[in-house]
């Protein structure tokens, strides 16, 4: 089990399509600091300058800047504020878990350097959300495997899922926050 690491950096994460990103809005919205999904830009660049390095094409290189930017944004996100991330650096491990690439010792390394709060939000596999677009190729069965394998890698790392209740975007943001508050007291 992980040590109980009283940071002010929660992850909300989970197989794509279901909600974060749309949790994370609610949470700036309502004046929280939130540090975004960084796949998304890196595919939309990628498609843009006609590049290679996009998931279905080049994936270990494309996990390698992602896990390269996750840490950027974990350096310069906040330390005295509470802030949200839209899927955190154990993220990285674990699709590269799923797809059965070999971890770089410094990804390891990275996760005792990086610390985020040992309660981390799930968005549970949910069909009635799920869509996949131009930059969210997975369907809904793919997503379903990509959540369970995130899961399993949060909850050897050492860390705490916490699964959000599936209701409305209001009562998801509510949800974490209420569980939050009674933990930073």
């Amino acid at each position: 089990m992980k040590e109980i690491i009283e940071s002010n950096k929660y992850i909300i994460t989970g197989g794509p399509g279901f909600g974060k990103t749309s949790i994370i809005n609610q949470l700036e919205n309502l004046g929280y600091h939130s540090v975004h999904e960084i796949s998304r830009s890196i595919i939309r660049e990628q498609i843009d300058k006609g590049g290679d390095i996009l998931p279905w094409k080049n994936l270990e290189t494309f996990s390698r800047i992602v896990f390269e930017r996750r840490i950027k944004q974990f350096e310069e996100a906040p330390i005295h504020k509470t802030c949200f991330f839209d899927r955190g650096i154990p993220d990285v491990i674990a699709y590269m878990v799923l797809d059965e690439l070999e971890l770089p010792s410094k990804y390891t390394l990275a996760l005792e350097e990086y610390n985020y709060n040992t309660y981390v939000f799930l968005t549970p596999p949910w069909q009635e959300i799920f869509v996949n677009d131009g930059e969210r190729k997975e369907n809904y069965e793919q997503a379903v495997k990509a959540h369970l394998q995130i899961e399993k890698t949060y909850r050897q790392l050492g860390y705490n899922p916490i699964e959000i209740p599936k209701l409305n975007v209001d009562e998801r943001a509510a949800f974490i926050l209420k569980y939050v508050n009674k933990n930073n007291n």
